[in-house]
C-alpha cells in the first residue's frame, strides 16, 4: 500500500501546476490593470507644468503680413462677436484680411460643423449657404473675392469662388449640396 500512495503523490503534483500557472498569471494581470490605470490616472510632471504655464498667444498673422492696428483688431473681435452670437467660434484667425473690403471667417460649432461668415467692411453680410458643413477651408481671400474649398464625402475637394455684389454674397459656382459635403 505504501508504494500506492507514493504514485498517487506526484500526480496530485501535477494537477495542482496548471491550477497554480493559472492563479499567478491571473495576479499579473490583475497587477497590470492596476497599473494601467494608475498610469492613465495620474498626471505626467509635463502635463502639471504645461496646465501652470501661460497658453501661448494665438499666432494672428499669416507670414509677410503687417500685424493688425488696434482698430484692425477691433474690427476683428466684432467680427468674432457675430460668430459667436450665433454659436460659433473662428476656425482660423488668420483668414481674416484686414485690409480687403471683402472678408470672410471660418465659424466652427460645438459639434465640429463648420459654416463661413462674409464681412463687407465690419458689417456681416452673410453665410456661404442656409446648410452647415463637415470641412470648409480658405483657399484664397482677394480684395473682391473670397475663395472656399469643400471637402466631399463622396471624396476630393470642390471649389466655390464668393463675390460681394450690391452688398450681397452672390457666387458663380454652385455650392455642393449639403448631403455631399
Amino acid at each position: 500500500m505504501a508504494a500506492h500512495a507514493m504514485r498517487y503523490q506526484p500526480a496530485r503534483r501535477r494537477r495542482r501546476w496548471p491550477k497554480r500557472m493559472l492563479g499567478f498569471l491571473a495576479t499579473i494581470a490583475l497587477l497590470g490593470s492596476g497599473a494601467a490605470i494608475a498610469y492613465m490616472v495620474m498626471p505626467d510632471r509635463e502635463q502639471g507644468a504645461a496646465a501652470k504655464a501661460p497658453p501661448p498667444k494665438a499666432k494672428e498673422t499669416v507670414k509677410g503680413q503687417a500685424p493688425l492696428t488696434k482698430a484692425q483688431k477691433r474690427a476683428r473681435h466684432d467680427a468674432v462677436a457675430v460668430l459667436s452670437r450665433q454659436g460659433y467660434e473662428p476656425a482660423v484667425l488668420a483668414d481674416w484680411r484686414s485690409g480687403a473690403p471683402f472678408k470672410v471667417l471660418l465659424g466652427r460649432d460645438e459639434q465640429g460643423a463648420m459654416r463661413a461668415f462674409f464681412f463687407s467692411g465690419a458689417k456681416f453680410v452673410g453665410h456661404d449657404d442656409a446648410a452647415t458643413s463637415n470641412d470648409i477651408r480658405v483657399v484664397k481671400a482677394g480684395r473682391r473675392t473670397v475663395t472656399l474649398s469643400y471637402r466631399l464625402s463622396t471624396g476630393g475637394r470642390t471649389r466655390v469662388v464668393f463675390k460681394l455684389e450690391d452688398g450681397a454674397v452672390t457666387h458663380a459656382d454652385a455650392v455642393p449640396p449639403s448631403t455631399v459635403r
